[in-house]
């Protein structure tokens, strides 16, 4: 055998091809761990476990991340840092949003449970036979449903699903800011590389669309 077929061989190999894909995802790993281990997010979730409220004293600690994030610039080399510290400030105060949801929307249970219990109470307390547990599960779902649609139409609700939802979309579009930063970081396509190609790949088949309907238009019309 040749060098030449040699070489073709051992580029054919799955396990070389294997070796070297492995080598690529782990170099491109190490400069992942480098930019993060030189950015500051470290020092800020370092910071963050040193306070002791912790995460209770999460809008607080989120303010001060964006006035950072959002401060003056000279130039655009510490992009990455700036991303990652604004998409750290809004996942802190998306746990504080959904804590305060969680908060409003347990409320309705003890009331709940508390008049689930007076019926129970009182139902039995006139000598009738306690009913069985498909009538009390009955009664719970009938009190549970009512303190629930009650709870979910009062201010207080609605504003915490509002804050909640806004704190979800703020953190999405901090993620993607990232995701897209550390794309164009290791020389990757970023989701608005893959939205263009989505957006020129539908309007060339729409194209396509309609020069077949009028070349079948002509046909039909030439054949009469």
């Amino acid at each position: 055998m040749s060098e030449k077929d040699k070489s073709a061989a051992a580029d054919s190999d799955p396990g070389l091809e294997w070796a070297k894909l492995w080598q690529t995802m782990a170099e491109s790993s190490n400069r992942m761990v480098e930019a993060w281990s030189g950015s500051m997010a470290p020092f800020m979730l370092a910071r963050l476990s040193e306070k002791p409220g912790g995460f209770g004293d999460g809008n607080e600690v989120s303010a001060a991340i964006e006035r950072m994030a959002q401060g003056p610039r000279l130039a655009d080399v510490w992009d990455i840092d700036r991303k990652m510290a604004l998409a750290f400030g809004a996942w802190i105060e998306m746990r504080q949003r959904v804590a305060s949801y969680n908060a409003v929307a347990a409320a309705p249970w003890p009331e709940a449970s508390k008049r689930f219990i007076e019926t129970m109470s009182a139902t039995g307390s006139d000598g009738a036979p306690p009913p069985d547990w498909r009538e009390a599960f009955a009664k719970w779902s009938e009190i549970s449903n009512e303190e629930l649609i009650r709870n979910q139409r009062t201010d207080g609700f609605l504003q915490a699903q509002k804050e909640l939802l806004q704190a979800g979309l703020k953190l999405r579009r901090c993620q993607d800011d990232v995701a897209e930063a550390a794309s164009a970081m290791l020389g990757l396509p970023t989701r608005k590389d893959f939205d263009d190609v989505t957006r020129q790949l539908t309007e060339l088949r729409r194209e396509v669309r309609t020069l077949t309907r009028k070349m079948r238009d002509q046909k039909s019309e030439g054949a009469r």
